[in-house]
């Protein structure tokens, strides 16, 4: 399941996503599953 804030990569292109709308499934680009690299709201708390 993703969440809304969720940052995802594809290893393979380097698309990046954000998930502005979280549902059931996995985030799937270039035939393999995306990898989570980190949550917008993590950002938010660093300045």
């Amino acid at each position: 399941m993703t969440n809304v804030g969720e940052l995802y990569v594809c290893k393979i292109c380097g698309n990046t996503v954000e998930v502005v709308a979280s549902g059931a499934g996995r985030l799937v680009c270039c035939g393999q599953e995306m990898e989570l690299i980190g949550n917008v709201n993590d950002e938010d708390e660093q300045t």
